[in-house]
């Protein structure tokens, strides 16, 4: 399938997985953002509501952020909010429409 890169709209991806205190990970979807810096200001922001002691189930990042295209109903909902978080469903969902194109070598 040809998918036109032209027009679709660049953001940032950023991968997370949920861990608990059994030490098991579970692949948690991915966080979408309008740029560099809201992805930054919207990690922190989940970093530090936690506290001292280590939550029983808890998310956290995996790897660094990559560019990705999305579509326009995505990028118009960033727009607004700036930060999406999408869950592991909904993620592969969007992969599969090409809501979501990434180079996969970067995942």
């Amino acid at each position: 399938m040809f998918v036109n890169f032209l027009a679709m709209n660049r953001v940032i991806l950023q991968l997370w997985q949920e861990s608990n205190i059994n030490g098991e990970l579970l692949s948690d979807g991915c966080s979408l953002h309008i740029s560099l810096s809201e992805r930054d200001n919207y990690v922190s922001s989940i970093y530090k509501n936690r506290g001292e002691e280590v939550p029983e189930r808890y998310d956290r990042i995996v790897g660094d952020s990559v560019e990705v295209f999305v579509s326009d109903n995505i990028y118009n909902t960033l727009l607004s909010d700036k930060n999406m978080k999408v869950p592991e469903s909904a993620f592969q969902n969007l992969l599969k429409f090409e809501d979501i194109i990434y180079n996969r070598s970067e995942i």
